[in-house]
């Protein structure tokens, strides 16, 4: 373990270490495993376009822990390095995975007849290129018999590769957490080795850590969603083993889901408007538009429509959308209006909240902590995300049709492909339910 500085504070970093003036990963390999992996050590070149050091370290450390379990467990398990070099050396050869699986027929002229044996052909080849016996050529012959297994690890990258957020870094911390979790659980064993018992251990497992039910449910969402890509996108003829796992209690309405009351509203917008600094700012237009908490602090100053009074909601460099309806422009609330006019004043820069965002990221839950914290000094039991299921109820309460409520929340409508055609509804029609939805501040 290492010292490791930032920002005058100290962090003790497992397995960081600087060699020649380089930031470097090491672990020691396992005894019992140094000739399978062919090496004593791990080392790995850290690189500061893959974030902070001490997060990198963690997630090799965690990375390789998972390996060497697993290598223990199974021993037909070949890690990623050795897998790769051992099919380019049977590509050098001429085969590939599973050609020594049986002799094949070869035909030459004169009617004679020879088996073809995949093994005799890559001994051959070894012998010829003067390759002698390593990890590599043992795997490359392991692969003529069996295809060498896909291990969990190597199939996080392809359902990255193959999901339309797959480079938005933010999406990708977010599900790796969770993928991380069941490979710490299980090792990197291979996909066709995970069974329903796993998946039900894991489910138990998390539960036991005194996780909440929807939060475990909201995990093995991602964790059935990578096996779903992996196993299409490698056309695998296995089942998905985290499919339909039971979570209990896992719909039941928990405190974040509770909607504020509108007395709560006015409370909460009274005490912000009193400090009047940008969270609370933050606060005020949350509390009267019911967008999602990234959508109000990803605003930029070119978002803040004054002429119009209203925002628009768009996906940029910092901040993705949730769904294709997300991106909607939103009439505010006269007292929403003069707390953005006071931070767009008040911002040096292109975002209106720079706190919480800038050219590179948004920093939506760092926001959620600290806000939630003041709100439920004045209101217990509810969350900055309950504006929104209030949003829905106050806008019922005055009858608003169904699809201006759509419109103004960002909400879908799966079933009537119709409201995808034409521009929508007029910003003043918004205005008008809006205002009546929140009459109650009058």
């Amino acid at each position: 373990m290492s010292r490791l500085e930032v920002d005058s504070i100290t962090f003790i970093v497992k397995g960081y270490i600087v060699n020649n003036g380089l930031p470097y990963f090491q672990k020691a390999v396992p005894p019992a495993l140094r000739s399978r992996l062919g090496r004593s050590n791990i080392k790995v070149r850290l690189k500061e376009q893959n974030g902070h050091y001490a997060l990198q370290c963690h997630r090799l450390n965690e990375q390789y822990s998972a390996l060497f379990k697993a290598m223990r467990d199974d021993t037909s398990i070949v890690p990623s390095e050795t897998k790769l070099a051992a099919v380019a050396l049977l590509a050098q050869a001429g085969l590939r995975q599973g050609d020594g699986v049986e002799d094949e027929p070869i035909y030459l002229t004169g009617g004679r007849v020879e088996s073809f044996n995949a093994s005799d052909i890559l001994h051959d080849f070894l012998a010829e290129k003067d390759h002698s016996r390593s990890r590599i050529t043992d795997a490359a012959f392991e692969a003529l018999k069996n295809k060498l297994p896909v291990l969990l690890s190597e199939i996080f990258p392809i359902y990255l590769d193959n999901h339309r957020k797959g480079k938005d870094k933010k999406f990708i911390a977010s599900q790796q957490q969770h993928w991380n979790k069941l490979m710490n659980f299980l090792g990197d064993k291979p996909i066709k080795g995970v069974t329903r018992e796993d998946a039900r251990r894991y489910r138990d497992h998390r539960l036991a850590s005194e996780v909440t039910p929807t939060t475990v449910a909201r995990e093995i969402n991602v964790i059935k969603a990578v096996f779903a890509k992996a196993i299409r996108e490698l056309s695998l003829s296995i089942r998905n083993e985290f499919s339909g796992i039971e979570i209990p209690n896992s719909n039941k309405n928990v405190n974040d889901r509770l909607p504020y009351t509108p007395d709560q509203i006015k409370s909460l917008v009274r005490e912000a408007l009193k400090v009047d600094d940008e969270q609370r700012r933050i606060v005020i237009v949350l509390a009267l538009t019911g967008a999602r908490l990234a959508e109000i602090v990803g605003l930029r100053v070119k978002d803040f429509d004054v002429a119009n009074k209203s925002i628009h909601i768009r996906q940029h460099q910092s901040r993705s959308l949730k769904t294709s309806h997300s991106e909607r422009q939103i009439p505010v609330h006269p007292l929403a209006f003069n707390a953005l006019k006071a931070q767009a004043a008040a911002s040096k820069g292109n975002y209106l909240f720079p706190s919480y965002t800038t050219n590179t990221e948004c920093k939506a839950d760092s926001a959620s902590a600290t806000l939630n914290k003041w709100a439920k000094k004045f209101a217990p039991n509810r969350s900055m995300h309950c504006f929104r299921h209030a949003l829905r109820d106050l806008l019922r309460s005055v009858d608003c049709p169904e699809s201006v409520a759509k419109e103004i929340g960002g909400w879908s409508n799966t079933h009537d492909i119709s409201v995808q055609y034409g521009k929508g509804y007029p910003i003043e029609t918004k205005r008008k339910w809006l205002n009546k939805a929140f009459s109650f501040l009058r």
